[in-house]
């Protein structure tokens, strides 16, 4: 710089232009290497491309023809068959010998069939998710009718005219259930006192002295229900909601409080066929001496806590039914005093019962529990008029680890009865439907869809049709509908309905 300032001004002027110059041409310089990279990794970017493309192409090519070649396989797998073929089949070349019962347990219950006393009932299905209809927002038409949305409680309605309540409760096991019909007996743990107000806290334990919890004490499940905590005790229809440490909480249910479950009903009409039926709706009564009293029994409970099985208090009868708007009077309801669902009371005791349970687990692999649960709820409700459903699973894939596709003589069981429902064909008699079999033989032709050669191989393994499931358990639209038809013949069969 020092020697810059000594330079006169014409040789400054010279050496800034030399400099400026030199920087510019650096800067070319760096810009044009600069260029040839970009370029050469463009062309390279492109050559790279160009090979995946190639290599995409072959890959789109070779999985065409893999799938070419599969869905000929295909096509050629499911190629419909004549009924001739079909009739055939079924009379020589399907399995149709029965698999030895498990042992029955020790029941109050037998297989006999009560002839139907005529009178004009509801029907009432309890199950899981294979009664509650998963899978059923499927698209079908059955003789031009739109079959979108039907479940097999659905169907029954459409074909018996009588209303069906689908009571069904995805995911639920059978002792869950059972509770939910009626079958397993809880109680109030202490003496409460409560008014539509005022509430007490208590425990509800079963007959084994143990803590009961459950998150639907109406037992009403998914179906439309406006109080769904809703329980009997003691003739009072009683607001039951979870508390802690297994605790709950109970009160009066406001303007219900003297709602007694066994009282007159009245008439509701609906029509089936030419016929027009009644059938009953709970009737609010404010006389006293009209409340029937539930079955007693009169030796107490030593400890409201001891853990010992609770017996059942006598029924005390309501005083008088607050009036709607008041809402003030308390109650008193003795410990020891049986807790029943709403179901149970509104629709167990008094309806035609469609019962399936089972493959959700609950009977701990031990058909002896699994019958006494569906014993439970029969003798439990006081119901005459009732149809168990077999499992639809195929046997390979069933709930019970002893089943398989395969008999004891090593061959398909094909729609011979597996050995779960052998079972409850001996402990039910007639009253037993064979859903599985059932719809291998009738499910396609109830809906008019056409057997396929998959279908016959799969009638062969015991398996129902692909065609009328929506997944490996449940069933589409095509699937319910057809289950529904079944269990509408078995209640003619019974003299349910006609």
């Amino acid at each position: 710089m020092k020697d810059m300032l000594r330079l006169g001004t014409k040789d400054r002027r010279k050496y800034i232009f030399i400099s400026v110059a030199a920087v510019l041409v650096i800067a070319l310089i760096t810009v044009s290497v600069i260029a040839v990279q970009l370029r050469h990794n463009k062309n390279v970017k492109k050559k790279n491309m160009e090979e995946t493309t190639v290599h995409t192409m072959m890959v789109q090519e070779t999985t065409e023809e893999e799938n070419t070649e599969e869905d000929t396989t295909q096509e050629e797998s499911v190629e419909v068959v004549d009924k001739g073929v079909v009739e055939d089949f079924f009379e020589n070349e399907i399995s149709t010998e029965n698999e030895e019962a498990f042992e029955l347990p020790p029941r109050q219950l037998t297989d006999e069939f009560i002839p139907y006393d005529g009178q004009k009932r509801e029907i009432t299905c309890y199950g899981d998710s294979m009664m509650a209809g998963a899978g059923s927002t499927t698209e079908g038409k059955v003789n031009g009718i739109d079959i979108y949305g039907w479940t097999t409680p659905v169907t029954i309605e459409k074909m018996t005219n009588i209303p069906t309540h689908n009571l069904g409760g995805s995911g639920e096991d059978s002792s869950y259930i059972t509770f939910r019909a009626g079958g397993t007996k809880v109680y109030i743990d202490r003496d409460i006192t409560i008014s539509e107000t005022d509430s007490a806290i208590a425990s509800i334990i079963d007959e084994d002295g143990n803590v009961f919890k459950a998150d639907d004490y109406s037992g009403y499940g998914f179906d439309y229900d406006p109080y769904p905590g809703d329980m009997y005790i003691n003739g009072y229809l009683c607001d039951v909601d979870n508390a802690e440490d297994g605790y709950v909480s109970i009160k009066l249910t406001k303007g219900y409080a003297a709602y007694d479950n066994m009282a007159d009903y009245n008439v509701v009409i609906y029509e089936s066929g030419t016929d027009t039926y009644s059938r009953q709706e709970a009737d609010i009564k404010a006389e006293s001496d009209k409340v029937t009293e539930h079955d007693t029994v009169t030796k107490e409970t030593e400890s409201q806590t001891s853990g010992e099985k609770p017996m059942e208090k006598p029924t005390e009868k309501p005083t008088e039914k607050p009036t709607e708007t008041a809402g003030v009077e308390k109650v008193t309801i003795s410990g020891g005093t049986q807790a029943m669902t709403r179901a149970s009371q509104e629709r167990s005791a008094k309806d035609i019962l469609i019962l399936e349970m089972g493959s959700n687990g609950g009977w701990s692999n031990n058909y002896k529990q699994l019958i006494l649960q569906y014993d439970d709820i029969i003798l439990n409700s006081g119901c005459k008029y009732y149809i168990v459903l077999g499992d639809t699973d195929d046997p390979a894939d069933s709930a019970d680890a002893n089943q398989g596709e395969y008999g004891d003589d090593g061959n398909y069981v094909g729609i011979g009865d597996t050995a779960w429902e052998a079972a409850l064909r001996e402990a039910y008699g007639e009253h037993f439907f064979n859903t599985r079999t059932y719809m291998i033989q009738n499910g396609l032709t109830d809906c008019g869809l056409d057997t396929t050669t998959d279908d016959l191989e799969n009638f062969k393994k015991g398996n129902i049709s692909e065609q009328l499931r929506y997944d490996w358990t449940h069933f589409n639209c095509y699937g319910y509908y057809s289950k529904g038809i079944g269990v509408y013949k078995k209640g003619i069969e019974l003299g349910y309905w006609s």
